[in-house]
């Protein structure tokens, strides 16, 4: 196996499964089935970067700093690029840290092993620039390397790579450096750290062709590139190499090592689970609130996707939210799928789902536990909707916007941390709200842009608004329910947390004089629901506020309802007795409701003669074009919901009548959306890692045969030889041969197992390059992971020793081939490719299988070592010729 795959295959159960953990990114599609794998999915720049999410500033530091050395590396190596500034015990725990989460693994032997790919997530690692070997084979030429030698005092007449490695070494020297710098004038200094603060390449003009007239910066750039503290990627495009960089830094990576900021001593804040229950129940009414509103009078969305500004401004005033507030509420909703989006595509709306009932049948402190589950587990970033508050909103919105929000994995975290540092505060202390932001920056830096002030305050506010923490006089204090929150309960260990302190909403309410119904602390969502019918909603909060008008006893009564019926509700819930002015008015409701009927003739109006001949004579029957026919009976061509609209306009409330002349019951049916379900590109459905890091250890042990490791220290041996004891060193690769003579073919014959034959000869090889004399002998192993095939090639570019490997084209034709690997570099391997006899560049991901190549006058089991190799047949493609 490969260095880091071994180093990954050395740890121990309990560690790997740690690991596995803390790396749940791992355990996607079943997790790996070796340690090859493993390696693989470990050290790709997606898996790098969510691992190194979790780190500290200081082992995020460390973590840059060993991308910067390069991978295996050694301890010591890593404390002189270092430099004084890290203590040795800051390094241990940094390095114990990077081994937990599987980025850098220390060996007892002092070996440093971890992924080759360490740097991709950072991009520039160190803020260093490429080295001079880089810019070497990409924009700098001979002789600018031999101006620069010369200018430093170097030796000019030598070889590339020689005068490469001296100018290198040259520029590292913090001394001569100093000394460059010293010589330096103003304008070249300017220049220079211009180039340092660029992120990329520094265009200077008049450089390449010496035209400094009308270029001010061309004549000091110029005497940069001569000392080497500039040099070119591109035509008239300057860079600061990375060993002058270094050279700068005092020949460290690092100039200096942050230090964790000192916690100050929390203050107490005796009311702060008061504080954090009151904000739980006023975002638990509000949740109830909303969804009995959607129950049965789905919320149409603008064409964007979106609820409307004007709609959201009016929800947000019914349940006594601030609209950034309602916007947050409302995507948590959809997110404990609770609410949905449905309806034709033309048509879209915001509605209940199905497992609304459930929700709303559970108690309101388990709908509160559900919205905060909600909040910790789903990645959609609703604070963003709070980000507005600290002028910090994205992409230039000044309205809050949901449904259509952003998801990132970092925004879990960001929640996680927050509570998680209340959390640890003694009960009932708070903290200033900047230092939990200056906290934060340090425990996760990753996390956090350049608005991480108030990002964490977003977040922040977020927790307010759900009961997880308290703010007081800008100092934030932990919720009752954190602790829980942090450790991963469930909605029914939350609940019972906050039993006590989220009382179920009431079945009684008080009716005031003005005809205003005041429920106090909130209604039960049954009750809720059916004063809705009758009143509307003025107000949420704590104490939630209802008003009976007119219009809503009108739709009481289209549903059904009689007005016996509605005074019975009220008496029943009501502490207070009913005003005599509620009674007047819903006597007077019911008495005018159903005078007028409409139903289709075209559309006919019949109802108390008198009444029928004023409506005809009135504006809005000259507009509808009513007929009188007979007292009491009347005709228009209009339809029933015009001549209902004119009728209900003028202060009447008519009836819709069935054909055979019964009322109908007009009443809204609830409306249940079920969102279709997330699929992936291929119309698939998400994956989920089900893995269990146990099992999945136990199978890396099963398939790979390593012992569950106590780890083993290697023998000391000088560089290139093989691993003791059968075990490879780091970037080596183990072969071992088949013993197994059913497993062997004839020479240039398929294996039963459909791998080439162990004794298919090797074309010749390169001219003047060596055969490896005296390296390892292969054998008839043959790999197929990208891993074990990149390994594979890397270890033959440093052994100068060949490799065998079937390759499809891009034609979809299969050739068998060896190659002489020289460089491995963003998935392509440059080579010497023996069939075609010229240098090559073949993609690993078109590499099929590879193997060492036996060379000519090698003894192979089972077969000659003469003629050319035939391709096996492999299943699904074509023999290769």
């Amino acid at each position: 196996m490969p260095g880091y795959a071994a180093a990954l295959a050395d740890l121990g159960d309990a560690e790997l499964a740690g690991m596995l953990a803390r790396r749940p990114d791992l355990l996607g599609e079943g997790g790996p089935a070796s340690f090859p794998e493993l390696a693989s999915r470990a050290g790709s720049p997606a898996s790098l970067s969510a691992a190194l999410r979790q780190l500290d500033l200081g082992a995020l530091r460390l973590a840059e700093l060993l991308a910067v050395v390069g991978l295996p590396t050694t301890v010591e190596a890593a404390a002189r690029a270092a430099g004084p500034g890290l203590e040795p015990w800051r390094l241990d725990d940094g390095l114990a840290e990077l081994a937990a989460l599987g980025i850098a693994l220390p060996r007892p032997d002092g070996i440093v092993a971890g992924p080759r790919g360490l740097a991709a997530p950072f991009g520039n690692p160190g803020g260093l620039g490429p080295s001079v070997a880089e810019l070497a084979r990409v924009g700098v030429r001979r002789d600018q390397l031999e101006q620069v030698a010369g200018t430093l005092g170097l030796e000019r007449q030598v070889s590339k790579p020689q005068l490469v490695a001296s100018v290198a070494t040259a520029l590292a020297d913090p001394r001569v450096v100093a000394k460059l710098l010293a010589r330096a004038d103003e304008a070249a200094r300017r220049l220079l750290d211009q180039a340092l603060r660029t992120a990329g390449p520094l265009t200077v003009m008049g450089v390449g062709y010496g035209r400094y007239a009308g270029y001010p910066d061309a004549a000091p750039a110029a005497w940069l590139a001569e000392h080497g503290l500039l040099m070119p990627v591109a035509y008239n495009q300057l860079v600061v190499p990375r060993e002058a960089v270094m050279g700068m830094r005092g020949g460290h990576v690092f100039p200096d090592w942050p230090d964790e900021p000192v916690q100050p001593r929390p203050t107490p804040m005796p009311d702060a689970a008061g504080r954090a229950a009151a904000s739980a129940l006023r975002a638990a009414v509000a949740a109830e609130g909303l969804v009995v509103r959607l129950d049965r009078d789905p919320l149409a969305l603008i064409q964007a996707g979106t609820v409307a500004v004007r709609d959201l401004r009016r929800l947000a005033g019914e349940l006594d939210l601030a609209e950034d507030e309602a916007a947050v509420l409302i995507d948590l909703l959809v997110e404990a799928e609770v609410l949905g989006v449905g309806g034709p595509w033309d048509k879209r709306s915001l509605g209940l789902r199905p497992e609304a009932d459930g929700w709303l049948a559970r108690t309101r402190v388990e709908r509160w536990a559900e919205l905060v589950v909600a909040w910790r587990d789903r990645d959609l970033a609703v604070d963003d909707h709070l980000l507005r508050r600290h002028a910090a909103a994205p992409d230039a919105v000044d309205k809050p916007r949901p449904l259509i929000g952003r998801r990132s994995s970092a925004a879990v975290a960001r929640r996680h941390g927050l509570v998680e540092l209340l959390a640890g505060l003694p009960e009932q202390t708070a903290l200033p709200a900047e230092v939990v932001a200056e906290l934060l920056a340090w425990r996760l830096p990753l996390l956090w842009d350049e608005y991480r002030d108030d990002q964490a305050r977003a977040v922040l506010d977020a927790a307010v608004m759900l009961g997880l923490a308290a703010v007081e006089g800008g100092r934030a204090a932990a919720g009752p329910a954190s602790a829980a929150w942090t450790a991963g309960a469930g909605c029914g260990e939350l609940a019972a947390t906050m039993a006590e302190l989220l009382p179920d909403g009431s079945h009684r309410f008080l009716v005031a004089g003005d005809l205003t119904v005041v429920a106090p602390g909130g209604l039960a969502p049954d009750v809720e629901g059916r004063l809705a019918v009758l009143a509307e909603r003025e107000s949420g909060g704590g104490a939630v506020t209802w008003r009976v008008t007119d219009a809503s006893l009108r739709r009481a009564l289209d549903q059904g309802l009689t007005g016996d019926q509605v005074l019975a509700f009220l008496r029943e819930h009501s502490d207070t007795p009913l005003p005599q002015a509620l009674r007047y008015l819903v006597d007077e409701a019911a008495r005018r409701h159903g005078r007028l009927r409409v139903g289709p003739a075209v559309t006919y109006l019949y109802g108390e003669p008198p009444l029928v001949t004023q409506t005809v004579r009135s504006a809005a029957g000259r507009r509808l074009g009513l007929r009188e026919l007979a007292p009491g009976v009347a005709v228009t061509q209009h339809s029933q919901r015009e001549l209902l609209a004119e009728l209900r306009k003028a202060g009447e409330a008519p009836v819709v009548e069935e054909p055979d002349g019964t009322p109908r019951i007009q009443g809204r049916r609830a409306v249940r959306h079920s969102p279709r379900p997330a699929t992936d590109r291929r119309g698939r459905p998400p994956a989920k890692a089900t893995a269990d890091p146990a099992d999945v250890v136990a199978r890396l042990r099963a398939a790979s045969g390593h012992p569950p490791a106590t780890r083993r220290t290697t023998e000391s041996r000088p560089a290139g030889q093989g691993a003791a004891r059968g075990r490879p060193a780091d970037g080596e690769v183990l072969v071992t041969a088949d013993t197994t003579a059913g497993d062997q073919a004839p020479a240039g014959k398929p294996a039963a197992n459909g791998r080439p034959a162990a004794g298919t000869s090797s074309p010749p090889a390169r001219p003047g390059r060596s055969r490896g004399a005296g390296k390892p002998a292969a054998a008839s192993t043959t790999v197929t992971a990208p891993a074990e095939i990149a390994a594979l090639c890397k270890l033959a570019a440093d052994t100068n020793t060949a490799v065998e490997m079937a390759y499809r084209r891009r034609d979809g034709e299969e050739t068998t081939r060896v190659i002489e690997p020289s460089m491995l570099r963003a998935g392509l391997v440059t080579a010497w490719c023996r069939l075609r006899q010229d240098e090559r560049t073949f993609d690993l991901s078109r590499i099929l299988w590879a193997r060492p190549a036996r060379e000519p006058g090698a003894a192979a089991p089972g077969g000659s070592t003469g003629g050319p190799g035939v391709a096996p047949e492999r299943p699904g493609g074509a023999p290769r010729g």
